[in-house]
């Protein structure tokens, strides 16, 4: 099957896939609203004797939490999808004893980028068409707008490695067949310069991702195992081919591949093999869209889009669940890339985090593992009493320290100040559609 067969938004589209990561292949109106600047009180929290998401104050909306960022143990920020559409940023100095709102606005139904670098310096950005980049320097009491390219393009991705050095990979929203094409800004987004396409040939890049200054990485897809890294501040990608698992690489028309820094020098790749799609037989696929990796298959009748969740995207529970990727292999190196090991997760659900190159946590309802060795053996695995956590939330600060978002009936976090042993949960703020 062609790309050309398929309609543009379902072949790029990163707001219909974050629709998928929340309803499966089912898509929310949303409608907007204005916000006020006040502030927030927590409720009080409840005891552990009892059930903790009961426990929760009702006048608390059932907004989404998207972005969990943390720069220590009592200072951070979250931004939350209110049942509106407007996000909204939330910021905590108390370790999430008092809240207060410091920015909102209309998502148009696009996922939320946030990234603080201090306690000042932070930006958000709105992924999806219109592509808007909102910069702070004193720690999201003021915002400044810097609209980003023009209307017509769509952003794909954007990474930040400070608050003046970033990336964006965009595409043309006008045009199905146009390639993503890369931008870097070196002044806070006030101008953006082209790169051009990373990626060669036929191949398709959906996110990218900088640890350094110079040192970038792509999720893409391609035709073979291999990962894309760019030395030079985007400026040229290079094919990283990655090593066969022990019984090799299956045969398939297309492999999609990940790459997410961890620490310093740590990297976790996800490869998942597709076969060619073969008429109207249910056999294979076509990667479509990132994240969720989605997929456009047969079910020996008609199309039908799949969604699957990878190691940088592990699934939680519910009804609306996706299922683990087919054929996946993770793969883990520890010096920039040079050499990779096959690793293999011991849960295929929860969240995962990275405290430095070799330390890292997978965590999920009632349960704790930590590697110390950059994910080749998972030694320490236990109970603790922690709420199922929302995929991509976990922030691990230090050795002890780690914030998460949780999935219970209203928003809420959880921290841990001991490794992981017990965690304390801190419902966030009453929010309704007036604030």
């Amino acid at each position: 099957m062609e790309a050309s067969e398929l309609d543009a938004e379902e072949v790029w589209s990163p707001q219909r896939a974050r629709a998928r990561r929340a309803l499966a292949l089912i898509a929310a109106s949303l409608v907007v609203i204005a916000a006020a600047g006040v502030g927030f009180v927590q409720p009080a929290l409840p005891s552990w004797a009892s059930h903790r998401a009961s426990s929760l104050s009702a006048a608390v909306s059932t907004y989404k939490v998207e972005t969990v960022d943390f720069i220590s143990a009592s200072t951070g920020w979250v931004a939350v999808v209110l049942e509106s559409g407007d996000f909204m940023v939330m910021h905590t100095a108390d370790g999430g004893t008092t809240w207060a709102p410091q920015l909102s606005g209309p998502t148009h139904d696009h996922p939320v980028f946030l990234k603080f670098f201090d306690d000042g310096a932070g930006v958000l950005a709105l992924i999806g068409a219109r592509p808007i980049l909102e910069v702070t320097a004193d720690g999201g009491k003021t915002w400044i707008a810097r609209p980003a390219l023009t209307a017509s393009l769509l952003a794909v991705s954007y990474s930040f490695i400070d608050s003046q050095y970033g990336w964006m990979l965009v595409r043309d929203s006008t045009n199905a067949a146009s390639r993503s094409i890369l931008y870097r800004t070196t002044d806070g987004g006030v101008s953006w310069v082209g790169l051009g396409a990373p990626v060669t040939g036929s191949d398709q890049a959906f996110e990218v991702q900088f640890s350094y200054l110079t040192t970038g990485w792509l999720a893409s897809a391609g035709a073979g195992p291999y990962a894309y890294k760019s030395s030079d501040f985007g400026a040229t990608w290079q094919r990283v081919d990655l090593p066969a698992p022990p019984n090799g690489w299956m045969r398939a028309a297309q492999f999609f591949v990940t790459v997410q820094p961890t620490v310093a020098t740590g990297l976790l790749a996800t490869v998942v093999p597709f076969a060619a799609v073969k008429g109207r037989t249910g056999i294979g696929g076509q990667v479509r869209a990132y994240p969720p990796l989605t997929v456009r298959a047969f079910d020996g009748g008609r199309p039908h889009t799949y969604t699957y969740t990878i190691a940088n995207d592990l699934v939680t529970g519910g009804p609306y669940a996706s299922e683990p990727a087919p054929d996946q292999v993770q793969l883990a190196s520890l010096d920039g890339g040079a050499t990779w090991s096959v690793i293999v997760l011991p849960l295929t659900r929860g969240a995962l985090g990275y405290f430095d190159t070799r330390d890292w946590w997978l965590v999920d309802r009632g349960i704790i593992a930590r590697s110390f060795d950059g994910g080749l053996t998972w030694p320490s695995e236990q109970g603790t009493q922690v709420s199922e956590p929302l995929p991509g939330s976990l922030q691990v600060l230090d050795s002890r320290h780690a914030w998460l978002a949780v999935s219970l009936t209203l928003p809420a976090l959880e921290v841990t100040r001991d490794g992981g042993l017990d965690w304390r949960l801190v419902p966030l703020p009453s929010v309704t559609d007036r604030y």
